[in-house]
Order: C-alpha cells, then structure tokens, then sequence
C-alpha cells in the first residue's frame, strides 16, 4: 500500500509541472482551476456529489432507503459479481460527462480516474482485479468521436493503480443504438450479441474490472461480463464513473 501512496504521489507532482504550463481546468465549469493540487475550482465543489451510504451491495448504487439491494437487482440477475460508481448524476457532473463523453473534453479522465484510484484503490485490491478493460465503442463511433471516453478514463485508473490495461482482448461487434434509446428488457436485447472476445487472450486473465462511464441498468455491463466468462475470465467487477440513485 505504501508503495501505491509513492507511485500516486509521483504522478501528483509531475501533473504540478504540467499545469505551471497547461493549466487544469475545472471538470464542472469548464473555468482554469487555481492551484495546481486542485481538480474543481471552489464554486464548483457543492456541485459534484458522490455516491454515498447506503449503496446497493450488487451495483453500488446509492439508496434512498435502508436496504441491501437496490429494486432493479432484487428483479434481476447480474452476470458481473460486483460494481461500484464514483458519482451521482446530477448536479454539475451531468454537464461534465456531456462535455468529456461528446465535446472532446478528454482532459476530464484525470479527474475521475484520480478520484476513483482514491476511493476505490484499495478495494480493487481487494477483489485481486489483474486487469482493467474498458468498455469499447465501435470503430465507427470512436472514428466519429475521436477516442472512446471509457478508455480514456480506464487508463487513468490503471495509471493511478498500475493495473494492467488491455485494450485488444474485448472488442465491440455490432454499431448498436444508443442505450438511452431503450428501457427496459429492450436495453438487454439492444447489446446482447454487440461484444466479442479473444479468447486466447482472456485466458490469461481471473479477475477484470470493466471500466464505462455512466452506469443504469447493467445491461451493457452484463453483455461484457458474459462473453469474458465465456472465454474464461472466472470474475468480472465493474466501475462507473455515475450512475443515478434509486
């Protein structure tokens, strides 16, 4: 763990050097942030809400109420085994997604993968995850928007964690539609045969955490857990950077 504190401190002070020269700017407002050890300027704070007790004990959800399980994984099975969310959506996070997910706002992955090495470093320890994969977009997606926010923010948290990353091992089949499109059981049929796996590669791994930005139902999450458990991956956990509350 102490070794992990180094590493986290190290990158800390490199990203100081970086700013003297490209200033950070404020993932909520968009504004250059005073202070270079600082990621949301101080107007913005009461902005950003995380997610907070009590959680969901399958997806990590916040609850409204005293429970064990949020209503939508009492009612349904989950292939993955655990997940947890950095944020709620809502407040200035919102605008900030839209701006890191469509507007090339990519600077933003620092943030949440800093935030997320913080609060659930030693947690993914914990579930002994030996690889971090991020959810993939399709070519024709990430040609159009450029990159895919989900590895861009998977790299951060491997950066912070060194956890290995492997980009080639998932991959995205089919140009689905939108899952905010759909609700229902239609999210799950929407993604079903979207994901692929090389197989040969997976097998080298036991324990992956996914990696996608806003988490709703689980139906993307378990469309990828499915075809690593497939192809071999024992365990499958997942981490979000928001998700709402139920």
């Amino acid at each position: 763990m102490n070794k992990l504190i180094e590493i986290r401190f190290v990158l800390k002070m490199k990203e100081k050097i970086l700013n003297v020269f490209f200033p950070r700017t404020c993932p909520v407002c968009g504004e250059v942030v005073k202070g270079q050890d600082k990621f949301v300027c101080e107007k913005c704070k009461g902005k950003v809400f995380y997610m907070k007790e009590p959680k969901c004990a399958k997806c990590g959800k916040s609850l409204k109420e005293d429970g064990t399980l949020c209503k939508d994984c009492r009612e349904h099975k989950h292939a993955y085994e655990k997940g947890v969310c950095l944020f709620q959506y809502a407040g200035g996070i919102k605008e900030s997604m839209y701006r890191f997910k469509y507007k090339n706002a990519r600077e933003y992955g620092a943030y949440y993968g800093w935030e997320t090495a913080k609060r659930y470093g030693k947690l993914f320890e914990q579930w002994g995850i030996d690889c971090i994969m991020a959810v993939p977009v399709s070519k024709k997606k990430e040609i159009k928007r450029g990159y895919n926010q989900a590895y861009v923010y998977a790299k951060e948290i491997s950066k912070y964690t060194k956890i290995p990353i492997d980009k080639k091992c998932l991959v995205r089949v089919e140009d689905t539609k939108p899952q905010k499109e759909f609700v229902g059981i239609a999210r799950k049929k929407n993604v079903e045969n979207a994901f692929a796996i090389y197989e040969e590669k997976a097998k080298e791994y036991n324990k992956v955490l996914l990696v996608d930005d806003i988490y709703t139902t689980g139906s993307t999450i378990d469309a990828c857990t499915q075809v690593l458990k497939a192809a071999g991956v024992k365990e499958v956990y997942f981490v979000c950077i928001s998700a709402g509350v139920l």
